[in-house]
Formats: C-alpha cells, sequence, structure tokens
C-alpha cells in the first residue's frame, strides 16, 4: 500500500492554486477524475463523455464543475473584467461545428457571482468557445480572502447521441488580472505585536517593519528619555487600493501607568505612492512607553516606522520646516527656448483701424479723374482686398473668437469640477460609481464628457522644431491651498477623510496642471491673446496605483500609445503633498520635475488661439498699404509727366 501510494505521488500532477497578482490564470484540470482549476497547465489532456440517449425530446444536460485547489490563500483584489476566458468543447461527430450547443458559463470568485452564455463559434471549425473583456459584479465585495470559494460551472445541452470533449491542461482556462493581493500571514511578520504582548523595540533612529492585516492590534513597546521637548514617530504606510487600506488612524500612545500623552500634532503627506504620517508628542513623560495601532475589518496594509526625538530646550515643538507653501510654481513642463518667450501682439485693432483709413483713400480714387487706366482696374482693386483681408476680415474674425464659445468654462469653474469629483469620491469612500475612475480623470473630466476651455495667452516661446509652447495666464501661481481649504470648508468631512481630501486634491490638482502646462503645443505662432481648447474624453489607464489614479481619461485626438508616452515624460521624479494639523489650515507642495524634451511632446487637435482667418494679416495689411502707395506715386510721376507735357507744348 506504500509503494502504491508513492507511485500515485510520483505520477499525479503537482497542483497548485490561488488568484494573486503572481497567478492570474486559472486552467481546467482533471488527474484521476479529480477536476479543479489550476495556475499550472497539468493533469489529462482531455475530458470526454458520451450521451447516447440524449434526443430532441429529452435532452441530456451535462453540468462540470471545477472547484480550485488548493483554496485560495492570499488576499486579492477582484479586477473589473475576465480578461479571457476559453473553453476548448468538441463534438466528436460534428467536424463542421454545426450541432455545437450554447455554453452556460457560471463563475463564483468569493463574493461575486457572475454567468454568461457563450454561444458557439461560426459553422465550418472546431475553435474553442471564447469570451473576452466582460465585466463582473463585486456588487458584493471586491476581496478575495483566504479561504473564500473560487470555482466554475459549465454545462451545455445534448439533443442527440454524440460525444463530447472538453480539453484541458492549458486548452481551456480563465484569465483575471488581478491588479493587487497580498500573502496576509506572511505580511504580519511583525507578530507577536498583540495588546496583550507588545513587541519590545529601539525607536530611535530604527526602522521597524509590520503589518496591520484586518482587524489586529499590532502594539510596540520603547523606553522614553527624560527632559524631552517632543518625541516623533514618522510611519509610511505602504501603497494599498482604498478598498483594503487601513485607516492610517492615529496610534495609541501611553505610558507604563496607562495614561494616555493627549492628542498628537500630525503631518501628514504623500511621497510617491506612499502615504506618511509624522506624529508628534509634546513633553512625553519618561520611562517605559506603548504604541498602538488598530485594524479595521477586511483591510490590509504594510508598514514601516522609525523615531526621532528632541531635548528640552532645542528645537521648535512644531513640525519642522513646514512652511504651508502650496502654490502651483508655473513652468515645471516648459521646454524649448524660454529665453525667446514673446507676447501675444493681440487680435489687431490698430490693423483694422490702419486699414479702413487706407481703403477710405482707395475708394477716394475712384472719385478722381487718375491719368492712368491701371489704377482703377487693377492696383486699386488689389490694395482695397488686401487690406479688406488682411486688415478688417481677419481680425474681425480674431476679435470675435476672443470671447467664449458656447459651452467653455473658465478656468476656476474647472477647477471647482475637479474638486467636487475629489469631494464625492471621499464622501462616498470610493464605492460604485464615485470610484477611482470618478475623480482620476485628466482635470476630472470623465469618459464621454467634453473638456472645453477658455485660456489667456500670458507668452509663448519656440521649443526649436518649428512649434510652439504657450503659457496661460491662468496657470500663473494657482493658489492650491486656498482652492482645496476653501472647498473643505463648503462641508467638513470626518477628521480621516479631511487628510484624504487634501492630500488627493493637491496631488490631482498638480499633476493635472503640470500636464495641461505641456499639452499646449501648437504648430503655429499665436497673435490672438486667447486659447480655445475642445476635447472629447476616453478613457485610458493612466498613471498610479490602485488607490491614487491619475490621468484616467484623454483627449479623444490623442492616440492611447501618444498619451502613455507623454505621461511617462511629464510625471515628476518625487510629488509630495504634506498636511500639519498643527493649529493651521495648510498643506505643503513639493515637485522634483522629470527631464522633459520637445520631442517628448505632441501636438494634440482641438487646440486654437484667435489667429484671424488668413496667416500674417500684418504683412497682408502691409503689402495692402504699399500697393496703395505705390498707386499714389504712380499717380503723382504721371500728372507731373502730363503737367510737363503741356507746358512745353503750351
Amino acid at each position: 500500500m506504500v509503494s502504491f501510494a508513492l507511485i500515485a505521488l510520483l505520477y499525479s500532477p503537482i497542483v497548485t492554486a490561488d488568484l494573486s497578482m503572481e497567478n492570474q490564470r486559472l486552467n481546467l484540470v482533471c488527474s484521476n477524475e479529480s477536476c479543479s482549476l489550476s495556475t499550472q497547465a497539468v493533469g489529462d489532456s482531455v475530458l470526454s463523455g458520451e450521451e447516447r440517449q440524449a434526443n430532441p425530446a429529452q435532452p441530456v444536460t451535462v453540468v462540470l464543475e471545477f472547484p480550485m485547489s488548493p483554496d485560495q490563500t492570499t488576499v486579492s483584489l477582484l479586477p473589473g473584467i475576465v480578461e479571457r476566458m476559453v473553453f476548448d468543447l468538441r463534438i466528436t461527430e460534428d467536424g463542421l461545428g454545426i450541432t455545437r450547443p450554447d455554453l452556460y458559463v457560471e463563475l463564483v470568485v468569493g463574493p461575486s457571482s457572475n454567468s454568461w452564455i457563450i454561444e458557439p463559434p461560426s459553422v465550418g471549425n472546431q475553435g474553442a468557445y471564447v469570451l473576452e473583456n466582460v465585466e463582473i459584479d463585486y456588487s458584493n465585495g471586491r476581496i478575495i480572502a483566504s479561504g473564500d470559494e473560487v470555482f466554475v460551472r459549465i454545462s451545455f445541452d445534448i439533443e442527440q447521441p454524440v460525444t463530447w470533449e472538453l480539453y484541458l491542461a492549458g486548452e481551456s482556462k480563465i484569465d483575471l488580472p488581478i491588479e493587487w493581493s497580498i500573502d496576509a500571514s506572511e505580511s504580519n511578520f511583525d507578530e507577536p505585536t498583540s495588546f496583550s504582548e507588545p513587541r519590545e523595540i529601539t525607536l530611535m533612529g530604527t526602522s521597524t517593519k509590520g503589518g496591520l492585516m484586518g482587524a489586529d492590534v499590532d502594539c510596540f513597546q520603547f523606553d522614553v528619555d527624560d527632559q524631552l521637548s517632543s518625541i516623533s514617530v514618522s510611519i509610511s504606510w505602504d501603497s494599498a487600493p482604498s478598498e483594503v487600506e487601513q485607516s492610517n488612524v492615529i496610534p495609541d500612545f501611553w505610558d507604563e501607568e496607562g495614561r494616555s500623552e493627549g492628542m498628537p500634532e500630525i503631518r501628514t503627506k504623500y511621497e510617491g505612492d506612499l502615504v506618511v504620517n509624522d506624529i508628534r508628542w509634546i513633553e512625553p513623560k519618561a520611562g517605559e512607553h506603548t504604541l498602538c495601532w488598530n485594524g479595521m475589518n477586511d483591510r490590509y496594509q504594510t508598514y514601516s516606522f522609525t523615531g526621532s526625538q528632541t531635548i528640552m530646550g532645542i528645537g521648535s515643538t512644531t513640525p519642522e520646516e513646514f512652511t504651508g507653501d502650496a502654490t502651483w510654481d508655473t513652468g515645471s513642463s516648459q521646454v524649448g527656448q524660454t529665453e525667446k518667450s514673446s507676447q501675444s501682439a493681440g487680435a489687431g485693432v490698430m490693423t483694422m483701424v490702419l486699414a479702413s483709413v487706407s481703403i477710405l483713400i482707395a475708394l477716394s480714387g475712384y472719385l478722381m479723374k487718375l491719368s492712368s487706366p491701371w489704377l482703377p482696374r487693377f492696383l486699386l482693386p488689389v490694395a482695397i482686398l488686401l487690406l479688406l483681408f488682411g486688415g478688417i476680415i481677419s481680425p474681425a474674425i480674431s476679435i470675435s473668437n476672443e470671447s467664449p464659445n458656447p459651452g467653455e468654462m473658465t478656468f476656476d469653474e474647472l477647477l471647482e469640477k475637479r474638486l467636487n469629483r475629489i469631494y464625492q469620491g471621499v464622501v462616498h469612500d470610493d464605492q460604485g460609481e464615485f470610484g477611482p475612475q470618478w475623480y482620476g480623470g485628466f482635470m476630472g473630466m470623465n469618459e464621454g464628457e467634453e473638456l472645453e476651455l477658455m485660456l489667456t495667452i500670458k507668452s509663448f516661446h519656440p521649443i526649436g522644431d518649428g512649434r510652439w509652447q504657450i503659457q496661460a495666464e491662468e496657470l500663473e501661481n494657482v493658489d492650491l491651498d486656498r482652492l482645496v481649504f476653501g472647498k473643505l470648508n463648503d462641508g467638513r468631512l470626518s477628521e480621516e477623510n479631511d487628510v484624504r481630501f487634501i492630500l488627493r486634491s493637491g496631488r490631482l490638482l498638480a499633476l493635472d496642471l503640470l500636464l495641461l502646462e505641456a499639452l499646449l503645443i501648437v504648430d503655429e505662432e499665436p497673435r490672438g491673446s486667447v486659447v480655445h481648447i475642445d476635447w472629447d474624453m476616453v478613457s485610458d489607464p493612466g498613471i498610479g496605483s490602485l488607490t491614487s489614479p491619475a490621468w484616467t481619461s484623454r483627449p479623444d485626438t490623442i492616440s492611447s500609445n501618444d498619451w502613455r508616452a507623454i505621461t511617462q515624460a511629464v510625471k515628476p521624479e518625487l510629488l509630495s503633498v504634506s498636511f500639519c494639523d498643527c493649529g493651521i489650515d495648510a498643506m505643503e507642495l513639493s515637485i522634483r520635475p522629470n527631464s522633459v524634451y520637445a520631442n517628448d511632446l505632441i501636438t494634440p487637435q482641438g487646440i486654437e488661439t484667435s489667429n484671424g482667418l488668413i496667416p500674417h494679416d500684418f504683412w497682408v495689411t502691409f503689402a495692402g498699404f504699399c500697393v496703395l502707395i505705390t498707386a499714389a506715386v504712380v499717380e503723382k510721376d504721371r500728372r507731373e509727366q502730363g503737367m510737363a507735357l503741356a507746358s512745353e507744348i503750351l
């Protein structure tokens, strides 16, 4: 019996399962009459059956179930779609695929239950049943936790005696693009750190790692020196989707007698994809202290923290170096010859005045007895046409283009809409329609919406390849601090959501302004004083983590590849947004921009400047004026010659 068991073990496939970022494909496998879902393509190559009693009056329903085995061990976040499902089901007697049945598929992944009907491929082949990019229902939750059920059930109706075959071991499979997962048991490496058994650590100058897995309690003990002005703990929370991230709440901190050290001063900031809490307690008591974080159910996040201290009488008792400066610094995405920046000449009002006077002079020539027939037939009409189009019509169109088009927003209105999107996402906890796709679009505009905006041209400069980059007046010194806290004062959120809104708003506004500045590229040198933007937005993967996506929409005139290239070029090396809960409403913005070059930027369609009807209308007007002067000189010379000839004759 032992020998038989060893032989069976040797020849049985090694089956693994578990949906995670590393394992995103489930194969339908069978071995020894046992079928399951596995991340490996192993086992029998085909599963078959005969249905000899089937007929149209009494069809036979074949049901095949494939539970995932072993069970789920990691915690994963359900994607929005099933990327691809392939079921290679064939009817042996039907080589042309004429009588192949519909396939009924039920997929259960943790809290999500879904079903589809897949029709057979076109007649004439025995190709596999394929379903691609279908949405998953996660209304009951998106988290697949350890031990959750995962299985697929397929069924089909047989109406005649046939032999069916389901090809396995890599031929039939399901692809789920898992974007986030965590091994909760392995990530909880800080244990034991419970309330009853706190972990002894050295806080100062030492980095301690931990994992807050579900309703976990992580407690740490350390000694606090005597005569301290303050003690600080800086904790970095690793990036996690909003559905699973812990609340990043302030920890409990008490002395050896169980007395709390009171409310600390808090500075919260983004550093890349990390959320960092800098927490400071003023004048703590000396002796052994305990620091505890309390987790929440179905929330999973790892972290690291370190401590620092200030001796009494040295340093400030407020967070150091917090300036509260969150003013947008324009120019971060400017490229090319910025030293050759120039201002617009305007729509050409003076040109219109000069052209009008010149046209009147030209028309008065028809009231005079001219000495040459070519003047009223050629020179004067040419001069009038050049003056009319270059000095009147083109500037008039340019002036009319400097007024807002119907439906256009001002820049302030666009920023207000952008902040409203972020605010609603925070209020609704990023759930349902108010999830990341709601507030992650470029300038807050989502798929299917139209971005219509008018900006005032402050200056422009050549970028070295014949194109021009515009600097908009509205992008000068945008006070993000005023915008964010102004919106927050309209309706205060909870303390935790206040911080989420402040940090998210600062980050997304800074990224949007950075990209908008880079997109203001035109092929023709601007002559008017305004620029009109008209973009129909479509969906895009964007950048950033699931927690804080950005630029998840793009103008439909920009291809996905061009959008990916320009966003990667513009994406800053470091973007830090900080908020200090130290008696003032203020945040701090710090950007280390990437190196952007002219060939990184594109000329997007949908950007128009008020340049009038024809290019170089001033020079067209000048040409018309020159033709008029030429006509006057010719008429003067012919009159003088005629008078001289008359004097000789008389």
